[in-house]
């Protein structure tokens, strides 16, 4: 009988779980609803709801493997809104307190919350929580540039699916760069680095997990080479991006080429002008930017690059057009990673 109870009690929790990656744990104090593990086909309770979470928990469930976690599908809800609240509080407090902390956990909160942003593209309080929390980053780092280093080495150690993070290390890279240049003033390099950190948003039509593997098929091939313009379509009256910006989100890949993406020339907008095409100093920084990101970020099929690898990359695309932009690149990527 306890056999059959127990057979019944696995089938209803296959049934009603839903998968959780460990990285929707990381800065709780508390689980926000029982957790589960599964080990060779069978569901076992975890963590109970309000459970305590710290780092030691973490690592040891990372130690073990127990990496990919299951909720069920109606409680999913309460961890999203626990770790957007997190959001909320240190977006409101990231000037005070240990500025490194603060920091390292405002980006981390921001790309769990992209996450649930790539779930449901359209979630109104998702995107504008994206947004507002982006700005509140984006002027932390301006006035906090001794702590670059270390927040960009102490945010990879959190790895993220680089389908999240990528946005981030791209945007992060962007701003320090623009910043050393002086080209822009701070409100112009806040709409680059938002510009920036939300150009892949129209990657959310295909499913995360698709991203692991090598091979897509036709179908999604042609909706990932696309994907930029869904941007656009995306975020279109919904974020205060001027035309220029969305044109910027719709070229930015016209410098990739060399096997990192398939080459794209302008385009128009499919539904209405956004106004003259931006193909000059910001799009190429947006461009450059995430191919340098892409490169030295290691994927399920493929290595990380060296950073000097890449920077030999971007050469051979800017250098005869921008050779002054092109040594701040070096410069920054030298200081960043003293190389």
């Amino acid at each position: 009988m306890a056999n059959a109870w127990q057979i019944l009690e696995q089938n209803t929790l296959a049934l009603t779980l839903v998968p959780i990656q460990i990285r929707e744990l990381f800065f709780l104090d508390k689980a926000a609803c029982d957790i589960y593990n599964q080990e060779s086909g069978q569901y076992t309770l975890l963590l109970k709801k309000n459970s305590f979470v710290n780092k030691n928990v973490l690592k040891e469930l990372i130690t073990n493997h127990q990496t990919l976690l299951f909720v069920k599908e109606n409680e999913r809800r309460y961890i999203k809104e626990a770790q957007q609240e997190n959001l909320r509080e240190i977006t409101r407090s990231l000037s005070m307190g240990d500025g490194l902390e603060n920091g390292r956990k405002q980006m981390g909160l921001l790309t769990v919350n992209l996450g649930y942003l790539y779930e449901d593209p359209n979630d109104e309080g998702t995107l504008n929580l994206q947004y507002q929390s982006l700005r509140n980053l984006c002027s932390f780092l301006l006035h906090n540039q001794d702590l670059w280093r270390r927040l960009y080495t102490d945010y990879l150690k959190q790895k993220h699916h680089y389908v999240l993070s990528q946005p981030m290390i791209a945007a992060f890279f962007l701003l320090g760069i623009i910043k050393n240049t002086h080209a822009l003033n701070e409100k112009d390099i806040e709409t680059l680095f938002i510009t920036s950190y939300l150009k892949d948003i129209g990657m959310s039509s295909i499913p995360i997990e698709k991203f692991n593997q090598e091979d897509l098929t036709e179908h999604e091939k042609q909706i990932l080479a696309g994907h930029a313009r869904q941007s656009v379509r995306i975020l279109k009256g919904r974020v205060p991006l001027g035309p220029a910006y969305l044109q910027i989100i719709a070229n930015h890949h016209m410098f990739s080429h060399l096997g990192m993406e398939k080459y794209q020339k302008p385009q128009e907008d499919d539904d209405d002008q956004l106004g003259e095409t931006v193909l000059g100093f910001e799009t190429m920084m947006v461009s450059v930017t995430d191919i340098v990101a892409a490169m030295i970020s290691k994927r399920p099929y493929r290595s990380e690059k060296k950073v000097r690898e890449s920077l030999e990359l971007i050469k051979l695309l800017i250098a005869d057009q921008y050779p002054q932009e092109f040594k701040c690149i070096v410069i920054y990527f030298k200081n960043l990673f003293a190389v």
